[in-house]
């Protein structure tokens, strides 16, 4: 196996102990849409070192009748590698299966599974609650007599964040020189993303498959999530009874581990096996089916409830002779100005340069024409 060292979104079991290097598989097979599939081994409980992603492997979907859709490595930036399968032509009229194949020879296949019509989002929304200063996001779903009354979800956060201070100069430590930038306040605007994982909630409890809103996510008041402007994709998958209890079991063993009561970590390996070698274990559950998708926007003053953690206010030494511009540097401190001729002053980083809060990768479906 080839490993691919990232931090984004590790995979990690809680209540697994001895399962060290266990292949994890994550993702699941899009009916009329691209699947996309997750390799990694399975992190030691406390480890401090990244999740490590294979990204040298044959990764494909197998139809019932033996026709092949194979995948192939992407690799984006902030991004996990992944294997990107073209699944836009799959029928809900057949079954398929997940097939991974190792440098090593090992195959790997899930159960052959009948994909599920997801509904419709029929809405995103979201609620304040003034008394604990946060806001509430949440899926709405009406899901009919002839869809599944399970449920998953997960989301993409995407937010713009906004220096407090406009600047144009920067301070060279290397020079010790405060210099100019070429571009106009080209720390102004940043970008940042987070994802989710999976939500799950069920409806055969009830009169009607009708989910309403279904928390997704709670942000509170200082979250730069809030600060600007906001984003979340919802998407949306029907499950299998099955599939549900796998999750169900994957958040109560995470949630009570060291409990009595915990899971057994038997009950969390789902449905794939391992066919070259069937006693080595794999962890993941893969679904199948259509998957419906939803975006909402909502900028700070819809929101109406961020309060900003950062203290930027420009440093006065009064009459006392001011320090070096390496030693505020080093503290923590940015110059903020037109130009290195003019007045300038120092605030905190936090407050100059966006970076330290996002990148400068802005997401292409932005509604803006900041850079």
């Amino acid at each position: 196996m080839v490993l691919f060292t990232s931090c984004i979104t590790p995979f990690t079991f809680k209540g697994i102990e001895g399962d060290e290097g266990c292949l994890v598989i994550e993702g699941d097979i899009i009916v009329h849409g691209d699947t996309k599939v997750y390799l990694s081994s399975l992190r030691p409980l406390g480890s401090t070192y990244d999740v490590s992603y294979i990204i040298q492997a044959a990764v494909w979907v197998e139809s019932q009748q033996g026709d092949r859709y194979t995948g192939s490595l992407s690799i984006e930036a902030n991004e996990p590698p992944c294997f990107l399968i073209n699944t836009r032509t799959l029928s809900l009229e057949q079954q398929y299966k997940l097939c991974v194949l190792l440098l090593d020879g090992t195959l790997y296949e899930s159960n052959l599974l009948t994909p599920l019509n997801t509904p419709e989002i029929d809405a995103i929304g979201f609620t304040i609650h003034e008394v604990k200063n946060a806001v509430d996001f949440h899926v709405t779903t009406y899901g009919g007599n002839n869809a599944s009354p399970y449920y998953k979800w997960t989301y993409i956060d995407d937010w713009e964040v906004v220096s407090a201070y406009h600047t144009n100069i920067y301070f060279d430590s290397r020079t010790n020189v405060i210099r100019q930038y070429t571009d106009d306040f080209p720390l102004l605007y940043c970008w940042n993303r987070s994802k989710s994982t999976a939500i799950i909630t069920r409806t055969d409890h009830l009169r009607e498959n009708t989910v309403f809103q279904q928390k997704l996510n709670t942000i509170p008041y200082r979250d730069d999530r809030i600060s600007y402007l906001y984003s979340m994709e919802v998407h949306q998958m029907s499950n299998s009874m099955e599939a549900y209890t796998y999750w169900s079991v994957l958040h109560r063993n995470t949630d009570k581990i060291g409990s009595i009561f915990a899971p057994q970590p038997s009950e969390l390996y789902g449905n794939i096996r391992c066919i070259s070698h069937p006693k080595l274990k794999v962890f993941g559950y893969i679904s199948a089916g259509t998957r419906s998708m939803k975006r909402i926007f909502a900028t700070a003053q819809d929101i109406g409830i961020y309060y900003s953690p950062y203290r930027c206010y420009p440093l006065n030494f009064g009459q006392t002779t001011p320090p070096s511009f390496s030693d505020l540097y080093g503290w923590g401190y940015r110059p903020v100005g037109l130009s290195p001729n003019e007045s300038i002053d120092w605030l905190p980083v936090e407050c100059v340069e966006c970076t330290r809060r996002g990148t400068k990768n802005k997401p292409p479906f932005w509604p803006n024409n900041h850079l």
